[in-house]
């Protein structure tokens, strides 16, 4: 009776044991055999993003170049050296200021003559509005260049609302000058004979042409800041021959800072205005927003020697980024995200006959099943229809 009871009990552990493997492997979903190449189907949020390398850039940089070869009579400056709106960066050799010493006796010769000729108003007093009436039209004409060429810039925000007031003030400052300008004119050249006051009007306005000219050559004698900024470029040396069509000096505002990408032009129609520009730099990430898509694509060439199509993509940094220009940092755009969606590896996607399919473990055996997908990318893919959250898939087929 004691052999047969120790044979039972033998029998009854050895199906113990049976029943507990059994038991383990359904438990397990039978992926012990497959272990380290299956995935489960799970919910998450994926992105569809381009990843590029980013450089900070100066949104306001003038570039001067020198028309004709000059020779350089003083240099203010230096590169790395911060300057303000209107310092003096350099200037040319010129005699343009005897030039216009020259004029100026002419014009009182003029006057002394009419003096002798003509009694009456005081042409000296004459002379010297009319010379004010020129230098007010030279100003209003240049406060009115410089007020369109800051409206294109504000309009591209590019200098500030406060700098676009203060260059449209100038101009209705100086149309008011010239107003009351030419008025007191008007009442002074009463009783003055008309043909005599042609006469020598005709002679001073020639005199004040050439005075005109050499004022703009005097302008164009010097290179000034036209806003706050620092010097990044300088080609020139004091005493030093400027080449023609080599730039001369470069300034550009570092307090006005952007970044910009260039991305592969089927990648650029992608993206919008608006969309997430992530800027990874000292071990943080902050969101901009794209700002600027250039219009057309630019032939470049890669690392690895091949010619591409790609676009540039521009996003502003905001005030307490502080960077250098010319820095190098990783962008990431998001182009498009879903969140709480079906996620497979991509790995465990593959094609047949035009259409995508996975390998679904169950029961331990390889089940073929069509699936639909949507949004990619490197790393999942979204599945619209054809599996079910944590169903077990082959990522290595």
């Amino acid at each position: 009776m004691k052999i047969k009871f120790k044979k039972k009990y033998v029998i009854v552990s050895i199906l113990l044991v049976f029943v507990l493997i059994v038991a383990s492997s359904m438990l397990s979903g039978g992926q012990n055999s497959y272990d380290g190449n299956t995935s489960k189907v799970k919910l998450g949020s994926i992105q569809d993003t381009l990843e590029e390398t980013g450089t900070v850039f100066s949104k306001r940089v003038n570039i001067f170049y020198s028309d004709t070869s000059q020779r350089v009579k003083v240099v203010n400056v230096s590169v790395g050296d911060k300057v303000n709106k209107g310092d003096i960066i350099l200037t040319y050799e010129n005699n343009y200021d005897l030039e216009i010493e020259k004029a100026n006796k002419q014009i009182e010769a003029v006057t002394a003559t009419y003096n002798e000729t003509v009694k009456g108003a005081d042409f000296q007093e004459i002379s010297n509005m009319k010379l004010n009436i020129s230098t007010l039209e030279n100003n209003l004409n240049f406060a009115r260049n410089n007020f369109e060429k800051t409206k294109v810039l504000y309009e591209n925000n590019a200098v500030s609302e406060v700098e676009y007031k203060e260059a449209e003030n100038n101009v209705i400052a100086f149309e008011n000058q010239l107003l009351e300008a030419k008025n007191n004119y008007d009442l002074m050249m009463k009783g003055v004979s008309s043909n005599v006051k042609k006469q020598y009007e005709a002679q001073i306005e020639e005199i004040m042409v050439q005075i005109k000219i050499l004022e703009q050559s005097i302008e164009k004698a010097s290179i000034k800041a036209e806003f706050d900024g620092i010097i990044t470029e300088m080609n020139v040396h004091q005493g030093g021959m400027t080449q023609t069509g080599v730039p001369v000096v470069e300034i550009q505002d570092e307090n006005n800072l952007g970044i910009y990408v260039e991305v592969l032009a089927e990648d650029a129609v992608k993206t919008v205005n608006g969309m997430p520009f992530i800027a990874n730099f000292d071990d943080e990430s902050r969101e901009l927003k794209v700002n600027r898509i250039y219009p057309k694509a630019e032939a470049s060439v890669s690392e690895l020697g091949v010619e591409q199509k790609r676009v540039r993509i521009e996003a502003d940094l905001v005030d307490d980024m502080k960077m250098k220009i010319g820095a190098e940092i990783d962008v990431v755009i998001i182009l498009e995200e879903k969140e709480n969606v079906l996620l497979v590896d991509r790995d465990a996607i593959y094609e047949k006959n035009q259409k995508e399919f996975v390998t679904v473990i169950d029961n331990d055996k390889e089940v073929e099943k069509e699936v639909t997908t949507g949004l990619k990318n490197d790393d999942y893919a979204e599945i619209t229809s054809g599996l079910s959250e944590n169903e077990v898939v082959l990522i290595e087929y």
